[in-house]
């Protein structure tokens, strides 16, 4: 039956052409954004874990860009640092060709000023972003040894997590300005420094009066047997006599002295130990590796105390208590040396652990963009197939439509004569 007043033909042939047209615009959208979901709508379940997804992966770029600033620093650092090991370097060789019996130490002051004012002047100018790890004052209120690193971003359910490399800046400052410090090392070195004196004295009077007296009777034991061998019948029998006398003499004074400079040793190893334990328990351990006072002795147990920055030959000679002074000097740039070779040591740990985890968070990085593509992106080459398709489709329907609408002119066929 063919109806004027309701077309069903052209009905259903109208909703499919709705239909084809809504699913048409879908897969347009699909090809022009590249995604399948763009809305909560499209897949609510999918859409939030794509933007929360999204969220973190933002948080991690920002974790990235503070990981790229802190090599920035670590990197500037050990540049600060090479090149104070070099200029120390220098000043060891000074101290080293001073040490020659003709050197004019006056000039050689002059070199080793000169470097020890490019050493301060490295740890100074060794700055990035404002911040100066090499050259500090740790009684400044906002001071903090420790320099925190964001490393990471996690998250688990609701809760997130931020992780961080922390840099202990202690371990390889160069100078620190704080006065409080500085005047307890001082005072300590004043005192420890009469202490040891002293005791330097005391030992080194006790060794001479120790080997006087050793002497003497060494002298008075020859003289005995000498005396005692002229008025003997000088035969084999009194030459034996005698020359035991000798070495039991010379034995017994050896023995004096070896057991005089024993504890003369002794006694100034204990007054060096004094020394240091003055100093350490002043603080003079948390001042940098420049300008921290350090104590170094000969293996005779002459002390000397200086920091790096305080070293001055000038008015040395060539004594040997001068020259002692000159080891020592030697040897406290050798421990520097050492501790600068220790910091770098950690600072190229660190370096090596925030590249690591730069290259670890970009591969996060990555990971969540591919869950992220699993999720909403769009499959090209299938919406390409199904936007053919739909095109095609979408022709015929329009064509149906036209049929269907066309149906009912044909009853008028039916009224004309």
């Amino acid at each position: 039956m063919t109806s004027l007043m309701t077309n069903t033909s052209a009905m259903v042939a109208l909703q499919t052409l709705r239909t084809i047209n809504s699913n048409l615009d879908q897969t347009n959208n699909h090809v022009s954004t590249g995604l399948r979901v763009t809305s909560a709508a499209d897949n609510a379940a999918y859409w939030s874990i794509a933007t929360t997804t999204r969220s973190d992966n933002g948080a991690l770029g920002a974790v990235k860009d503070a990981l790229g600033l802190a090599k920035s620093s670590v990197d500037t650092v050990n540049t600060g640092l090479d090149t104070v090991r070099t200029a120390l370097q220098k000043v060891k060789e000074k101290l080293i060709t001073a040490a020659s019996p003709d050197a004019d130490r006056s000039k050689l002051q002059t070199e080793i000023k000169s470097l020890l004012s490019e050493l301060k002047s490295n740890a100074n100018s060794t700055v990035i972003s404002g911040a100066n790890w090499l050259s500090v004052d740790s009684s400044e209120a906002n001071y903090n040894a420790t320099k925190s690193v964001v490393a990471s971003f996690s998250r688990t359910g609701d809760s997130v997590q931020v992780d961080t490399i922390d840099i202990d800046t202690t371990s390889f400052k160069l100078l620190d300005a704080n006065a409080t410090v500085h005047t307890a090392v001082d005072a300590a070195v004043t005192t420890a420094s009469a202490g040891y004196s002293t005791a330097q004295t005391t030992a080194g009077t006790a060794y001479t009066t120790a080997k006087t007296t050793a002497t003497t009777a060494y002298d008075t034991a020859i003289t005995a047997a000498d005396t005692a061998f002229a008025g003997s019948a000088m035969d084999a029998a009194a030459v034996a006599a005698r020359d035991a006398a000798y070495a039991t003499a010379t034995n017994t004074r050896d023995s004096a002295f070896s057991t005089a400079e024993a504890a003369k040793k002794t006694a100034l190893d204990g007054a060096v130990l004094a020394l240091n334990n003055a100093l350490d328990a002043s603080g003079t351990d948390s001042l940098g590796i420049l300008d921290k006072t350090r104590v170094a002795a000969t293996s005779s147990g002459t002390a000397t105390v200086s920091s790096i920055m305080d070293i001055d030959i000038s008015g040395l000679s060539a004594s040997e208590a001068d020259l002692d002074k000159l080891a020592n000097f030697t040897s406290i740039v050798d421990a520097a040396l050492t501790d600068l070779t220790d910091a770098s040591t950690t600072l190229g740990s660190a370096s090596s652990r925030i590249e690591s985890q730069t290259n670890f968070v970009q591969a996060l990085q990555d990971a969540n963009d591919r869950a992220i593509g699993s999720l909403v992106d769009a499959n090209m080459e299938e919406e390409s197939t199904k936007l053919k398709a739909l095109q095609t489709q979408q022709q015929l329907a329009v064509q149906s439509l036209g049929i269907a609408n066309s149906s009912s002119q044909s009853v008028l066929s039916l009224f004309r004569g």
